[in-house]
């Protein structure tokens, strides 16, 4: 079932059908200057006498232009590279807005597990002289120091950079994930030209 049109609605029905009579085509183009529609092929405005640049672009043209198709540069799960966007879990990045990427690695601190195995190894030396119990615990400190700084991983980050900021994407501690996909951004880029 119809709606039934409003005021502003109508009119803008009857301006669209008196332009399409005015213009059989239907092609109109709108002076820069005070914004009125004018016939594509008319050398002034109407209304101001602005002369009309030979590049204005018709509204009706500009509609009927083909979107440009998306490629896709990049889809792994959850991430999506194509010329147009960046796409990572909910977040979404327009490519247009992009000057260029990198790859930046983040090297965690690994002072909390060095402290614990210095700990570790003096209590260890301590015990060795005095009591069994004593060397054995140092030992288990050790070797749990020495475990968690084997689990620290460096972090790798995409980081986007526009012409207001740079923005970290990304990461992963998978240096060869995160290059992919920086590789796929710069290409998207370059795409796009």
């Amino acid at each position: 079932m119809k709606r039934p049109l409003l005021g502003k609605e109508i009119a803008t029905v009857r301006a669209t059908s008196v332009l399409r009579s005015t213009f059989p085509g239907g092609s109109m183009a709108f002076c820069g200057k005070c914004g009125a529609s004018i016939a594509s092929e008319t050398p002034f405005c109407i209304q101001c006498g602005q002369p009309v640049a030979t590049s204005t672009a018709s509204g009706m043209a500009a509609a009927v232009q083909p979107a440009r198709s998306e490629t896709k540069f990049f889809d792994q799960g959850d991430v999506l590279v194509t010329n147009s966007r960046f796409v990572n879990g909910g977040q979404t990045f327009a490519m247009s807005g992009v000057t260029s990427v990198m790859a930046f690695e983040e090297i965690p601190s690994k002072k909390g597990p060095i402290i614990i195995i210095v700990i570790g190894v003096l209590i260890l030396l301590g015990g060795m002289s005095s009591s069994v119990g004593a060397a054995f615990m140092g030992l288990v400190i050790a070797a749990a120091g020495v475990w968690w700084y084997r689990t620290i991983k460096n972090i790798y980050r995409v980081r986007l950079v526009t012409a207001s900021s740079k923005r970290d994407a990304m990461s992963s501690t998978n240096s060869g994930y995160i290059a992919n996909i920086v590789n796929a951004i710069n290409q998207a880029i370059i795409h796009r030209g």
